[in-house]
């Protein structure tokens, strides 16, 4: 892809990509921890306690989710090294790594009620892994599609972490810009969260 042509720097353009694909790499792992530490009985124990349903599905995220973070923040900084892109705007990167994390973490939840054994997890975080990538700006930018898909494809759920991450690099969002592109996050983290409170099972299926 010519992305100069479309206006596009390589360096922050890679740099969302790279959080991107390792924010989905960490769905796939906490899905797996949710539905391991559900065979075996270990989230039964701990909700018997009195830590809330949501502080023990965060808490058993944490380990993936500083490991991807932490990832992210070495990757960008040898990105920008490499390409000379320093960050222009990182409270904007800094919402857009928070909406991920938020995001996929909930979506983890939702993804680990459809999964009866470790094995299934597998074919569960598939459509994350191959489809989001194509639909949210990580393999393709959405400036280099028809005008008509890419707004389209401005509401995919990961599409408004890469922009905010990009944004950090670039600084096109403004504070209001920002807002606006992390308000659909929020909204398919929201859904995601509420998918998991119905539906997330503690124990296996008998």
């Amino acid at each position: 892809m010519e992305l100069d042509e479309h206006g596009l720097n390589p360096g922050p353009v890679r740099v969302s990509t790279a959080a991107g694909i390792l924010l989905i790499f960490s769905h796939s792992s906490v899905t797996g921890l949710y539905v391991a530490r559900r065979e075996e009985l270990v989230l039964k124990r701990l909700r018997t306690g009195e830590v809330s349903d949501p502080v023990i599905l965060a808490g058993g995220a944490s380990l993936y989710v500083t490991i991807a973070v932490v990832q992210i923040v070495v990757v960008a900084a040898v990105l920008s090294v490499m390409f000379g892109a320093a960050p222009r705007q990182p409270l904007s990167a800094a919402a857009g790594l928070l909406t991920g994390v938020a995001l996929m973490t909930a979506m983890a939840a939702a993804t680990a009620a459809l999964c009866r054994t470790v094995e299934s997890v597998l074919v569960a975080t598939l459509p994350a892994v191959f489809v989001l990538p194509m639909i949210s700006g990580i393999c393709i930018p959405r400036e280099v599609l028809p005008d008509a898909v890419g707004d389209a494809l401005l509401f995919a759920p990961l599409s408004p972490t890469v922009d905010l991450v990009r944004s950090g690099w670039t600084g096109e969002l403004t504070a209001g810009g920002v807002l606006t592109r992390g308000a659909p996050a929020i909204l398919w983290t929201a859904l995601f969260a509420w998918t998991a409170s119905r539906s997330f099972r503690w124990e296996p299926r008998t």
